[in-house]
């Protein structure tokens, strides 16, 4: 399962809690006991498994969070940038619609996220690739 929901944050840590709950709210509504949890952020995925964190803006949300994930056997992991890929994407996607959609098979997601879960899939690296910004005046 994967979703693209717009929300509004006020920092990218923000963000990756609230979808993190979003994602353990799901599956626990769905009946799922016991899955796994990818996170791109060190932080926030430190945060979940202290169960704690001295930031007084994301407070609430991380106990809500650590609240849901103890209804279930959620293993949560790190996973970096390169390997995540998919929800990159997504996350670009929802930050640009109004909508929120939901993916539950392959045939539905995007086809630019296609490529890059077949990329993950096969486990070859996604490069990243940056273009240098157009300096009209050297």
């Amino acid at each position: 399962m994967a979703f693209s929901v717009p929300t509004q944050c006020k920092s990218n840590n923000q963000a990756e809690v609230m979808a993190a709950l979003y994602a353990i709210e799901w599956c626990n509504r769905a009946g799922y006991d016991k899955y796994d949890l990818e996170l791109d952020s060190m932080v926030v995925t430190n945060m979940l498994e202290e169960k704690d964190t001295n930031n007084l803006k994301l407070k609430n949300i991380i106990k809500r969070t650590v609240n849901a994930k103890e209804e279930a056997e959620v293993s949560i992991s790190h996973c970096y940038r390169e390997a995540n890929q998919v929800a990159d994407f997504l996350a670009k996607l929802a930050s640009s619609s109004r909508n929120g959609t939901f993916y539950f098979s392959y045939q539905q997601l995007p086809k630019e996220a296609k490529g890059l879960f077949q990329l993950d899939r096969w486990q070859l690296p996604c490069i990243r690739r940056r273009y240098d910004k157009c300096n009209f005046f050297c």
